[in-house]
């Protein structure tokens, strides 16, 4: 091929950047406009494409969880070459807001090779096409043999060894537990049927009932009219041994509600399932497995619903889970931003 037709070749490519788009927050807000007048993408010669087929231009907007790293990286597999990327928001490039989140990777060029950055959080629709009027002269001055952006050859090996590490901590943190001498130091007395807490403005009764009763009580409540069931929320408590445990169910006649409290130890935090009770709780009680690390007896799939494929460690709402010192540790070399 001559040169001549190599440079209209690169020419071409250079005017003509059709747009697949990876969106996962707030990074995406201020594209839209990029759409509308006066702006006017499709003047400017992109325009987006339903498929990775036909697109050779990947826009990345906004925090990179695990999952959603997995995906952008599976998208940009089934791209044609030359394609290239071009990174919008701060959490591309720092982690942003999220630079201390356990279930988020801080940048994106850990993964693929980057041509663009759109700093802002959000950044303007203005800055999105300064970055890709530099990206057009950049690939039109690229020989139309060039692949552009490629995958870094460790990419997916990171993921690995990230994933593994997680791992590792929540079997360390496992056994603490089951070896750990906890003393409970928790006072806990039974107060159901009357209140052990009342809140009159809002029409709230907290009642405490001992873990074996649960069943029991949430039956009677719902004879009772108490059939909505809301929520189950859980407080950790590491110096008193145990995990509160509260369960929600309103009236749908008067709107009052009932808090059902009761307790499990930390170390053996198993409790009785009630998702043939009330259907719903089938997917709270996953929930509170998950960030909680509760065992719901007699529930048919405790299997990771939220945090699958975003988290292999150990509960991470739990007190003494410190998931602010494990990212700076892994991610940072143990060094703490100060926030």
């Amino acid at each position: 091929m001559s040169s001549i037709f190599k440079k209209i070749i690169s020419w071409s490519r250079g005017k003509s950047l059709w747009l697949v788009h990876y969106c996962s927050a707030c990074g995406a807000i201020e594209f839209p406009p990029v759409v509308t007048s006066p702006l006017d993408w499709e003047r400017y010669g992109y325009m987006p494409t339903p498929t990775p087929r036909q697109s050779d231009f990947y826009a990345g907007m906004g925090y990179l969880t695990k999952k959603s790293v997995k995906l952008f990286l599976r998208v940009y597999r089934q791209m044609p070459n030359p394609k290239y990327v071009v990174a919008g928001c701060n959490c591309t490039a720092t982690g942003g807001l999220y630079w201390d989140s356990y279930a988020t990777y801080k940048r994106l060029d850990d993964f693929v090779k980057v041509s663009g950055w759109i700093p802002g959080c959000m950044p303007l629709a203005d800055d999105w096409f300064s970055v890709i009027v530099d990206l057009y002269d950049k690939v039109a001055k690229t020989p139309p043999e060039h692949k552009g952006d490629p995958i870094l050859p460790d990419a997916y090996e990171k993921i690995r060894k990230w994933e593994e590490l997680e791992r590792e901590w929540a079997k360390e943190y496992e056994e603490k537990m089951k070896n750990a001498e906890i003393k409970i130091t928790y006072k806990f007395e039974e107060t159901y049927d009357k209140c052990s807490e009342e809140y009159e403005d809002l029409r709230i009764c907290v009642t405490n009932v001992k873990k074996e009763r649960i069943r029991e009580v949430l039956k009677e409540l719902a004879e009772k009219g108490y059939k909505l069931f809301m929520n189950i929320n859980t407080v950790d408590l590491p110096k008193e041994g145990v995990i509160e445990v509260y369960y929600i169910v309103a009236n749908v006649n008067d709107g009052s509600q009932i808090w059902v409290k009761t307790f499990v130890p930390r170390n053996d935090p198993v409790i009785d399932s009630v998702h043939d009770i009330h259907p719903i709780a089938y997917y709270i009680e996953k929930e509170v497995h998950e960030m909680m690390g509760v065992e719901f007896k007699g529930h048919p799939d405790l299997s990771k619903w939220i945090l699958d494929e975003n988290w292999e460690g150990p509960p991470p709402h739990r007190k003494d889970v410190n998931t602010h010192e494990w990212v700076a540790k892994v991610y940072y070399g143990g060094y703490k931003y100060g926030r």
